[in-house]
């Protein structure tokens, strides 16, 4: 992946975490799962994405308990970190199989009304 890409992929994440952490919403979640989705159907490897992956669902599994969206400080810091440790992985991901994982998820979404 090209450098700026590459840069513009790791602030598009690392905005998203922040959205959710700031203003969470299910829009915000979302948006970030369906970032997280993409890079899981990209190859990006499954240790790098389990931090993450178990963060959303603790929020998931609130939300279906409460009613609400709603991250605790520290699955915001939790998320910061894996996101992070994600970031370092991007620079070997080919853009046209991330461009292809990017679509895949999309028309899923589209299909199940995400």
């Amino acid at each position: 992946m090209m450098a700026d890409t590459y840069s513009r992929l790791a602030l598009e994440l690392r905005m998203a975490v922040e959205t959710l952490a700031s203003a969470p919403s299910p829009d915000a979640y979302n948006q970030l799962s369906k970032m997280l989705a993409a890079m899981r159907a990209a190859g990006v490897q499954g240790e790098l994405l389990e931090p993450a992956t178990a963060t959303m669902n603790t929020i998931c599994d609130r939300y279906e308990r409460v009613g609400k969206v709603g991250l605790k400080d520290d699955e915001a810091q939790a998320l910061r970190a894996a996101i992070a440790a994600i970031e370092a992985a991007l620079p070997q991901l080919p853009l046209d199989v991330f461009a292809t994982a990017v679509a895949k998820i999309e028309v899923y979404c589209a299909m199940v009304g995400a």
